[in-house]
């Protein structure tokens, strides 16, 4: 099948690369299936692109690449949502937005300071063998920090 995007223009795509989202992504629920994209070398950010809309280009990135780990359970609706089953691998990926903080100064045209965010408290869970996924809200997310002795 072909899709249209607008960050990588035609691109040929078989069905068994589909990800599917049962409800959706949050905020853009009309949107169910997409495509991983990512650059050959560069494991850091990969791209979700909808199939449903070439407008639509999440950016992920695994949260080990930024040092962190989570620890959570889904929900029995949850793991249904994706056909968890007891050997199946999970993957999990941070969505990252572009924030742009508020100038010093109003009449500024372009913000002074603009940053990349991972969105931390809404991971998103893809299992890789139903190739379906959900992006799970977490109400509190805490910080552990691990101290570890060198040998």
């Amino acid at each position: 099948m072909q899709i249209n995007t607008a960050l990588f223009g035609p691109q040929e795509i078989n069905d068994d690369d589909l990800i599917t989202f049962p409800l959706g992504v949050p905020g853009f629920e009309n949107n169910t299936q997409f495509k991983v994209f990512h650059e050959e070398g560069k494991p850091t950010v990969h791209w979700l692109q909808s199939v449903d809309d070439a407008d639509l280009c999440l950016s992920v990135m695994e949260p080990k690449l930024l040092d962190l780990g989570y620890e959570f359970s889904l929900t029995p609706e949850q793991a249904e949502l994706i056909d968890l089953q007891d050997q199946d691998e999970l993957t999990v990926v941070l969505i990252l937005c572009k924030s742009d903080t508020e100038a010093n100064d109003s009449t500024e045209a372009v913000p002074s300071d603009s940053r990349i965010r991972a969105n931390l408290t809404g991971p998103v869970v893809i299992n890789a063998r139903s190739r379906k996924a959900i992006q799970v809200p977490l109400p509190r997310v805490e910080r552990i920090t691990l101290i570890r002795a060198l040998p």
